[in-house]
């Protein structure tokens, strides 16, 4: 079964075992709420967490079941946190998508695929997606003027003006 990153642990925080969690997602109470969450793609380790509070604009503070000291929390730097695909919400909005499901989609143009979605990023000022294309990847901004179609259950999005962000040269 598929499996979906929803954040990391990134350090230790205190003396009681807490631990400061990166979410990569817009709700962190998901790791939670779907806890226990696997501690790699594949791995079978699960662990259980219990989210406290927003530490600043990025990471959440968390406790983890079975640990209550520095040294174990510390053990945890690193551990990602991942949840069966199927596990998460269904999305109701429309134009809404989880990462994972954009991945691995064509990249139309003109009615010719030009590439194919091999990730998306976001660096703070809107999600951008990394299509490998003629065996290299370039960055294209993820939103309706670029992106006006895009369908999920047929496998593709289509792009305009995509030739503004491939390196030609």
């Amino acid at each position: 079964m598929k499996r979906v990153c929803l954040g990391k642990i990134t350090s230790a925080h205190g003396i009681k075992g807490l631990v400061k969690i990166l979410p990569f997602g817009e709700d962190p109470k998901l790791i939670e709420e779907l806890s226990p969450v696997f501690t790699g793609e594949s791995s079978s380790d699960q662990i259980s967490i219990t989210m406290k509070n927003s530490a600043g604009n990025k990471y959440w503070l968390a406790a983890v079941d079975g640990v209550s000291e520095r040294d174990g929390a510390e053990a945890l730097r690193g551990t990602e946190i991942w949840v069966l695909r199927d596990a998460l919400p269904k999305i109701k909005g429309e134009n809404t998508f989880y990462h994972t499901d954009l991945i691995g989609l064509k990249v139309m143009e003109d009615d010719k695929q030009i590439g194919k979605i091999v990730g998306v990023q976001n660096y703070g000022a809107g999600d951008l997606l990394e299509i490998r294309a003629q065996g290299s990847t370039f960055l294209m901004p993820f939103n309706n003027e670029h992106c006006p179609e895009i369908n999920v259950k047929d496998g593709f999005v289509r792009t305009v003006n995509a030739a503004n962000y491939m390196d030609l040269t």
